[in-house]
């Protein structure tokens, strides 16, 4: 048997797709979070050593055009639920209609915050992804600066694969991990860590 051009092309076109799509698609956590992964919030003069710079820099909400940093949103001292996202990933899309169902059960609970790490991506891009999807909460393109900060702080993770998230809760930060976390799992995590 031999194998034609055609049939080679068609099996490195799949192989691609595949490994595009491969760090969209985490698999579901339900174990809750790493307690290794905890860091304590208090001190932000200090923020540059214990890995929380990403929460000082300036960030813009793509729908509003409110400027402010997680750490602003931190001390308002309701719980951030923060998913690193981007608008081509299908997965990202499922984590963020899941966690709007938290919100809408819960009203001026939470802040929702969506954090788009692709480097290609813009604001005028995630506002429109918001806006087509109604996606609830604040969503921002990331400042170069604050992705490079978030390697540092949970590894080349947090960029490797989307989504990922992070729950800001009583002064703590805890990496919860990557994938699509259902609403009642994701609930069950939030409560563990407040």
């Amino acid at each position: 048997m031999t194998i034609s051009r055609y049939h080679l092309f068609f099996v490195l076109l799949c192989c691609i797709g595949l490994s595009f799509f491969a760090g969209c698609t985490g698999v579901e956590k339900i174990n809750g979070p790493s307690p290794q992964q905890d860091q304590r919030v208090t001190g932000q003069e200090n923020s540059e050593n214990t890995g929380l710079s990403w929460m000082t820099y300036s960030i813009t909400d793509a729908v509003t055009g409110k400027k402010t940093s997680v750490a602003e949103l931190a001390e308002e001292g309701r719980p951030i639920i923060i998913h690193t996202f981007a608008v081509w990933c299908p997965a990202c899309s499922i984590q963020l209609k899941e966690t709007a169902k938290i919100v809408l059960s819960s009203p001026d609970t939470y802040h929702v915050l969506g954090i788009d790490l692709d480097p290609r991506e813009n604001t005028d891009m995630v506002k429109k992804h918001i806006e087509k999807n109604q996606f609830v909460g604040m969503y921002v393109a990331a400042p170069p600066e604050m992705t490079r900060s978030m390697i540092n702080a949970f590894g080349t993770q947090i960029v490797q694969s989307l989504p990922q998230t992070i729950v800001i809760c009583n002064k703590s930060v805890t990496y919860i991990g990557d994938g699509v976390f259902p609403e009642a799992n994701l609930k069950k995590i939030i409560s563990e860590v407040c």
